[in-house]
């Protein structure tokens, strides 16, 4: 990136989070009206927010506490909540809501406007482009929303909420930990210098979004194939190690409370209100979720049905275009997305709960922008 190159980045990154510090403004003061309470930092919330604040609240309290107790919630976002309960004192999700807020809706968001610009340059070496996505990125939440509005879709409002990143949730934490994860792995391959250290410091941020997603796991073996793929075998190892290390804290919380280090809180039925200790997944995972889903979206959203055979062909067109200048790049924004979105599929209540898709949206936007660039040349040359 040129010093020229640079400037207009920068530029261009630091009015988009400026746009974004209106949109979240416009938001707290209800504008559009989307039913925002305590001073405009926290939504009203209906059945579809529980009860998981309330589980991440109260893992973090037991932790604020160093008091830890059995829960259904994975640790990674207890334990960044935890400091928040202990210096607040709150005795509730609402006490911390405002600072959580903040931190979502403002840092992380901004972080993720940031990331999102600065891998869509990574993959197009290009500075229109990257601002193109970084852009999309910025006003997602509102496109959402209108789409939903026209759709007369029932729960428009808490789908919106999800996505401007103000709610109680692990989602946020999880997708800025990943996008700053492959950002890191795909610049050190870019730049030709993936060795020990920075194999390591992947190793740490996709384990640390492991800790906060419990799906968000499948990536360390996806990291781990593709270095041993590049024959970067003592970096595949030190991978292993890291993520290993990085990991364990879960496994030991796993094997303290539910005997197994491979038992998770949401396959105790006392704890989860879902699961089923007879069954691997704790009945959270089926086929049918998937065609719940798919059944969901054709009531909901038909229109979304039938141009969906376009947008999947965009997504394959730019795909494939990646593909052309570098194979390794396009296997790891497809399986990015395949991983999260694939996961979620068959995750229940996914249908209502756009949030876990959130990992997906930078993918999806830079794969978006690739397709329409072949699209576009495709027309220049034969019109």
């Amino acid at each position: 990136m040129t010093d020229v190159d640079k400037k207009i980045f920068w530029r261009g990154i630091i009015g988009l989070i400026v746009l974004r510090f209106l949109m979240v403004f416009l938001l707290v003061h209800n504008i559009p009206f989307t039913d925002m309470r305590l001073d405009g930092f926290r939504p009203n919330y209906g059945g579809s927010y529980f009860p998981d604040e309330v589980h991440y609240f109260e893992l973090a309290e037991s932790f604020a506490k160093f008091s830890p107790a059995p829960n259904v919630a994975n640790l990674g976002y207890p334990l960044f909540l935890a400091p928040i309960v202990y210096f607040t004192g709150a005795q509730n999700p609402a006490g911390i809501s405002k600072i959580v807020f903040i931190v979502q809706a403002l840092v992380f968001f901004s972080w993720a406007i940031f990331l999102t610009g600065l891998i869509a340059y990574e993959i197009f070496k290009k500075i229109k482009p990257a601002l193109i996505a970084a852009s999309a990125f910025t006003f997602y939440p509102y496109l959402l929303l209108i789409v939903l509005r026209l759709a007369h879709f029932s729960r428009w409002i808490p789908a919106f909420h999800y996505q401007m990143w103000i709610n109680i949730g692990a989602d946020y934490l999880s997708a800025v930990l990943l996008y700053f994860g492959f950002y890191l792995f795909i610049k050190k391959y870019n730049d030709g210098k993936i060795n020990l250290a920075s194999a390591v410091a992947a190793a740490a941020v996709f384990s640390l979004a492991a800790l906060t997603r419990v799906a968000n796991i499948f990536y360390l073996p996806l990291i781990f194939v593709i270095l041993i793929w590049l024959k970067k075998y003592r970096e595949s190892a030190g991978f292993a190690a890291a993520s290993f290390l990085v990991y364990l804290p879960q496994w030991v919380y796993n094997f303290y409370f539910f005997g197994s280090p491979l038992t998770y809180g949401y396959r105790i039925k006392e704890l989860s209100g879902h699961g089923l200790e007879t069954k691997i997944a704790g009945g959270w995972l089926s086929f049918g979720n998937a065609l719940t889903f798919f059944d969901r979206i054709r009531q909901d959203l038909p229109a979304l049905i039938l141009i969906s055979p376009i947008l999947l062909a965009i997504l394959f067109l730019g795909l494939r275009r990646i593909w052309r200048n570098d194979n390794v790049i396009s296997v790891i924004l497809a399986f990015w997305i395949l991983l999260d979105a694939g996961f979620y599929l068959f995750f229940v209540a996914a249908q209502s709960q756009l949030r876990y898709f959130i990992p997906s949206v930078a993918p999806l936007i830079i794969l978006s922008i690739s397709g329409f660039e072949e699209l576009y040349e495709k027309f220049h040359r034969f019109f």
